[in-house]
C-alpha cells in the first residue's frame, strides 16, 4: 500500500484494539514511517479510519511501558517503539498526551517530531480527510457520502 499523503510504501501493523461495538471491525493496520500517516481497513478492504493532520503538540500519545515510570516522557510512535526508535517489552500509548517542551519530554522523541512534522506535505495539513466513494455495488460503510440512487 502506497501513503497518500505523502507517497512513499507503508507497513502492515499489528491490530491491537478489540473490535468495536457499532461497525466492523478493523482487519488491518497500515502505518507509513515516513510521515508517520496510517490507515485501517475493514475485512472487505475498505477504509475505516484515517488519522487527520495534528501539530505535534497535539499528535503523540505519552509511551506507557509495564515497568517502574522514569523521569523522561517519551512519544509512543509505531509498531511498537517511541518516537526517537527506543522499543520496550509491553510498549503502549497511554490515554495522555506527550507534549514537545515540556520539560519531561524525551528531546530525541521531540526532535523526530519535527522531522516528521516537516515531511508531511502542507497541502496534506488540512482539517479533513478526504474519504474515496465505495465503488458502486461494494458494501460501503453507510456514514460515507453516497451518490443518490437513481430514480426508479
Amino acid at each position: 500500500m502506497t501513503c497518500d499523503v505523502c507517497g512513499h510504501a507503508m507497513r502492515g501493523g499489528p491490530v491491537t484494539q478489540p473490535p468495536p461495538e457499532w461497525g466492523p471491525p478493523v482487519a488491518e493496520l497500515w502505518v507509513c514511517p515516513w510521515c508517520y500517516a496510517w490507515t485501517e481497513l475493514d475485512h472487505g478492504g475498505h477504509e475505516l479510519a484515517r488519522a487527520r493532520y495534528e501539530p505535534p503538540d497535539r499528535r503523540w500519545e505519552r509511551a506507557e511501558t509495564p515497568g517502574p515510570p522514569g523521569g523522561t516522557a517519551h512519544a509512543c510512535g509505531h509498531l511498537g517503539t517511541t518516537l526517537c526508535g527506543a522499543g520496550y517489552d509491553g510498549l503502549t500509548a497511554s490515554p495522555y498526551p506527550w507534549v514537545p517542551g515540556w520539560s519531561s519530554a524525551c528531546p530525541d522523541c521531540e526532535e523526530a517530531a519535527a522531522v516528521i512534522d516537516r515531511r508531511r506535505p502542507a497541502e496534506a495539513r488540512n482539517e479533513k480527510r478526504n474519504r474515496p466513494l465505495p465503488h458502486p455495488g461494494s458494501n460501503g460503510l453507510p456514514f460515507q457520502d453516497s451518490p443518490d440512487p437513481a430514480p426508479t
